[in-house]
């Protein structure tokens, strides 16, 4: 028996038997409203989990499809030149009026703009000036002191005579890529003109209509 007035040593006999200094604490009973975690995974938290993945995997997969569906590559932007500085220095140049479209809105933007010789028309210099059309088509200006066969086949891309009479022939090719490429020629005291593209007859023929020696871009 344990002398009176000493403590009892803690690896004595407890109320549940006896305890060693080695055992782990024994668990407490919780106290009323506490919550103690378990050690158990929680099965209903790991399936609302996957659940919000694959709804989230979904929307994505339906935004993706929508982007494939809709999504169109934008055209190059039009790539405006000013093509006065070059037309006066053809038309103080040339030995015959050099010609420019009169009275083109805005609709028409020049893109490209020459005057130099080209091989068809060596040793004549050629005034070229192009534009992109009110319909996104192309229409160029080339303007020569030659009549040569060559030189027309070189303006108009090897195309064929289609109409004859009147003032403009027609002729009408097909270019690198298989477009239709039309062109209106007119041949007049030694000058070649032809306005020529990938536009529709109407939109050369405006071109065409309104040539005029003293017309100035814009």
């Amino acid at each position: 028996m344990p002398e009176a007035g000493k403590d009892v040593p803690e690896s004595g006999i407890g109320d549940d038997g006896p305890v060693s200094d080695t055992d782990p604490p024994r668990p407490q009973p919780p106290v009323d409203g506490e919550l103690r975690p378990t050690g158990r995974r929680n099965a209903r938290l790991g399936q609302t989990v996957w659940d919000m993945v694959r709804s989230l995997a979904l929307v994505l997969l339906a935004v993706a499809a929508v982007l494939l569906f809709t999504w169109r590559p934008q055209p190059d932007a039009v790539k405006v030149v000013d093509p006065t500085p070059v037309l006066i220095e053809a038309r103080i140049e040339a030995p015959y009026p050099v010609l420019y479209p009169a009275d083109l809105d805005a609709a028409w933007r020049p893109t490209s703009v020459r005057w130099e010789v080209t091989p068809a028309s060596s040793p004549d210099l050629v005034w070229h000036v192009g534009f992109v059309t009110p319909t996104d088509a192309y229409a160029q200006i080339g303007q020569s002191a030659t009549d040569s066969s060559a030189y027309i086949a070189e303006q108009t891309g090897g195309g064929e005579i289609v109409s004859v009479g009147g003032e403009w022939q027609r002729y009408e090719g097909r270019g690198a890529q298989g477009e239709m490429n039309r062109s209106l020629v007119r041949v007049l005291g030694g000058v070649t003109v032809v306005v020529s593209g990938t536009a529709e007859w109407e939109e050369l023929q405006v071109v065409a209509d309104r040539l005029s020696p003293e017309a100035l871009p814009g």
